[in-house]
């Protein structure tokens, strides 16, 4: 039987939050939460083993900031946005960015990639994710 993982999504906009909560509840994990901001983002630390960061938040741009300090509690972290160009560089400790929108393919696949990720092999990255190590 399949591990479930833990997945935290931290995205200030609610519609979008729901499409990634449902894809990966299809894939068979649980969302311990959405966070809209890095308060509320980072009281699940120890509850998750995968994260969804974006960028732009509920209180300004702290995505970056929220992923490398997740990255640092051994969480997977992912940074899915609308303007990847921001962390073009990357972020220390965060596995890639991949733009938003998200098709519902493209979900499941990061959300496999992620998994794969968290199990220690080197999974499959999805067309559009740019990984930064």
């Amino acid at each position: 039987m399949p591990v479930e993982y833990r997945f935290l999504i931290v995205e200030d906009s609610l519609l979008v939050a729901m499409d990634i909560e449902e894809a990966v509840q299809r894939s068979g994990h649980d969302v311990v939460g959405i966070a809209p901001d890095m308060k509320v983002a980072l009281n699940y630390t120890r509850d998750t083993d995968i994260a969804f960061v974006d960028v732009r938040l509920a209180d300004g741009e702290t995505g970056p900031e929220i992923a490398r300090v997740l990255a640092e509690y051994g969480i997977v972290v992912i940074m899915i946005t609308g303007n990847p160009g921001v962390v073009a560089s990357g972020v220390n400790g965060v596995v890639g960015v991949m733009a938003k929108p998200l098709t519902d393919q493209a979900s499941m696949d990061l959300i496999q990639f992620a998994v794969d990720r968290k199990n220690g092999k080197p999974g499959i990255p999805p067309a559009r994710l740019r990984l930064f190590h």
